[in-house]
């Protein structure tokens, strides 16, 4: 998406023991404080699309012609890739990687989910224009990330069942070897991959056993992990196992973020530190904190204190934000203005978000400092 890879070094058998085990970290509150100055917009793109991925200053959007990926600091587009149903795309570096159905022969409508199409992964390299196709298998391959040379994607192959929601695993794939290998195992799902710094990290659901309450994505008794696994190691690690909801987990180098639904269907904001082992939750409001995303040591997230994030489902205000925290200085500012904003995506240079239920689906993006 944005990233680049480090490898997970442990020094010592006790350190390796107290990684595997998740045991010698601690979790604890962290107040951000409002910043003393407010934020100010350096500039600021419109784009067509309702959702997108960002890597530095290059966006790719989704839109009714496929995929668009535009140049934000040239302001210019570099591709259109038509794309039949995607599910899921990202960007790194001067490849774009998605998954669509052009394999698959029956509507979707007909097959009621994604579980049981043929779903592929395809890979896309800007500077050449060159398409390839990196799976072949007749079942689901779907929701790929990318960073430099690695791809990884959620995969139901070994699933016989497909009932939804599938055993996804998670695979990983080399872009310049063409290696490919599953880093999971087990019963219970797989999900919401993401990948930087040489690690990966996921929505682990191997402790939820019934198949039914996984389909809940806030639901706090969705007791799903966090959990990471070194390339470079082969070593898998427990981030965030708690007895309550723990999902959608985003990594930049050494920060992880997720959200958690703890006894509410409200979300509340974690970041845990791999350098030093330490947790932190960053939101403690009733209102729902969703989606968070981190670029080095910024993270941002859809924020409902003052309204909710949809035009068309509950009472008023709709008025969700996009909100960022820096970790160093341990303060927050508030992005957004009027209206419900969602979706938040970060890099170095760049936040971008999209409105909620648009009659045209916009995406703004917004440089700061």
């Amino acid at each position: 998406m944005r990233n680049s890879y480090f490898s997970m070094l442990v020094s010592t058998a006790l350190a390796l023991v107290l990684l595997t085990t998740g045991c010698g970290s601690r979790s604890a509150s962290k107040s951000m404080a409002p910043d003393s100055e407010p934020f100010q917009a350096l500039d600021q793109r419109e784009l067509d699309g309702w959702q997108g991925a960002l890597d530095g200053d290059i966006l790719v959007a989704r839109n009714k012609s496929g995929l668009t990926v535009t140049d934000l600091a040239a302001n210019k587009p570099l591709a259109s890739i038509p794309v039949k149903q995607d599910v899921g795309f990202d960007i790194s570096g001067n490849y774009l990687v998605w998954s669509d159905l052009r394999n698959e022969e029956t509507p979707i409508g007909e097959l009621g989910s994604y579980d049981v199409a043929n779903a592929d992964v395809f890979l896309y390299d800007l500077s050449t224009g060159e398409e390839r196709q990196l799976t072949t298998d007749p079942s689901a391959q779907i929701n790929p990330k990318i960073s430099g040379n690695y791809v990884v994607w959620m995969d139901n192959a070994s699933d016989a069942a497909k009932d939804y929601p599938s055993d996804w695993q998670l695979v990983l794939f080399n872009v310049k070897t063409g290696e490919q290998k599953t880093i999971t195992t087990g019963k219970g799902g797989h999900t919401n991959p993401d990948i930087d710094a040489g690690k990966v990290v996921w929505e682990n659901g191997s402790r939820v056993t019934d198949r039914g309450l996984r389909a809940g994505e806030n639901v706090p008794e969705n007791n799903t992990d966090i959990s990471l696994y070194s390339i470079d190691t082969g070593v898998t690690v427990s981030i965030a196992a708690e007895d309550y909801k723990e999902a959608r987990p985003q990594i930049s180098g050494n920060i992880v973020t997720w959200e958690v639904f703890n006894g509410s269907y409200s979300g509340d904001i974690f970041v845990h530190d791999l350098a030093t082992g330490e947790t932190d939750q960053l939101t403690h409001l009733k209102e729902n904190q969703r989606t968070p995303v981190v670029s080095g040591h910024i993270v941002a997230w859809m924020d409902e204190r003052n309204g909710s994030s949809t035009h068309d489902v509950g009472p008023g205000p709709h008025n969700s934000d996009i909100y960022m925290a820096d970790l160093e200085k341990g303060t927050e500012r508030l992005v957004t203005g009027e209206g419900p904003q969602i979706d938040p995506l970060i890099s170095d240079h760049w936040i971008v978000y999209g409105k909620s239920s648009d009659v045209e689906a916009k995406l703004t993006a917004v440089r700061y400092q």
